[in-house]
């Protein structure tokens, strides 16, 4: 079970560094993104990390971009 949550965890960072990465590129570039969906989905992604004892996504994807 613990490879499993692992997994999870992986994969909460990952999604929520590209759209980290999508959102600063639409700024960078003036594209037009759906800002709000994007906003969203990273809230939906807090949600989750919060119940998988991640107390700071936005830590970790630091964490992973180093």
């Amino acid at each position: 079970m613990g490879a499993m949550v692992s997994s999870e965890i992986a994969q909460v960072v990952r999604a929520a560094e590209h759209l980290l990465w999508v959102l600063a590129r639409a700024d960078v570039e003036n594209l037009s993104a759906p800002r709000s969906d994007l906003l969203h989905r990273l809230e939906e992604l807090e949600r989750r990390a919060a119940g998988l004892n991640i107390p700071d996504l936005y830590r970790q994807v630091l964490l992973r971009c180093q």
